[in-house]
């Protein structure tokens, strides 16, 4: 097409048809002009399917993550409810009962000494590339909001339920230095607990089992805030897939 543009103003020229020239370059300008244009519309078409595709991608990782927390998070939580109502059934038990004997209430009280499990480990990875690609602007305003939201969540729950266990365990750490294990070996038993004074015992368990009872009941309050935004999330991000179709 160039060349034949070129092949006519040079006619043109040699025939001395100036303002017929003037006009097939001017023509030829806005061909150029159009053709680029188009091309530009062609890219940018191109571009944005790629980020389509990008988008659709990540919306399905973070659906994938997120329906695997949710799943964590509803399991944890029963397990820690069910542990949780039964030390709330101990204190009311203990209200309630006459001891006579602080061996009574030390007998009473360490079989409730099972421990527990606070852990949430969230699916992140997608959030991670999210953010550190910048590609976040990708997705729609309202779900940007709503997964920072639910990172900020997950990671103000890590840090108490993280600083709580440590507090706890500390606890724990120094009941066990404290007073022995009991063995059913009495023998053992008298040389295990030779010199122990257990005086403060029962006050020892009784702190030791409320503090027991205190992290949980946060870690289940924090869990459960971010079980409501992971579902929150996953609705947002199911209606938005929904509307495409």
């Amino acid at each position: 097409m160039i060349g034949f543009f070129r092949k006519i103003r040079q006619n043109l020229l040699m025939e001395n048809k100036t303002g017929k020239y003037l006009k097939y370059a001017i023509g030829e300008i806005i061909l150029v002009v159009i053709g680029i244009l188009i091309a530009l519309q062609i890219n940018n078409w191109n571009e944005n399917q790629k980020k389509l595709i990008q988008k659709k991608d990540y919306m399905f990782s973070l659906t994938n993550d997120y329906q695997k927390d949710r799943l964590q998070l509803t399991n944890n939580i029963k397990y820690n409810k069910e542990r949780l109502e039964v030390l709330n059934q101990y204190f009311d038990e203990l209200e309630n009962t006459q001891f006579t004997e602080p061996e009574e209430l030390i007998s009473k009280s360490e079989g409730q000494m099972v421990g527990f499990r606070i852990i949430n480990t969230y699916n992140t990875n997608s959030y991670d590339l999210l953010i550190s690609s910048g590609n976040i602007v990708l997705l729609d305003k309202d779900i940007q909001e709503s997964v920072m939201e639910l990172n900020r969540l997950q990671v103000y729950e890590r840090q108490v339920t993280s600083n709580n266990s440590k507090y706890f365990l500390t606890f724990m750490s120094n009941y066990a230095h404290k007073y022995p294990i009991n063995s059913p070996n009495e023998s053992l038993n008298k040389i295990l607990w030779k010199g122990i004074e257990t005086n403060e015992q029962p006050k020892d368990l009784i702190i030791y089992l409320d503090q027991e009872r205190y992290t949980l009941t946060r870690f289940i309050e924090l869990s459960e805030s971010v079980l409501l935004q992971t579902e929150l999330t996953l609705d947002l991000l199911k209606n938005k897939e929904t509307n495409k179709h």
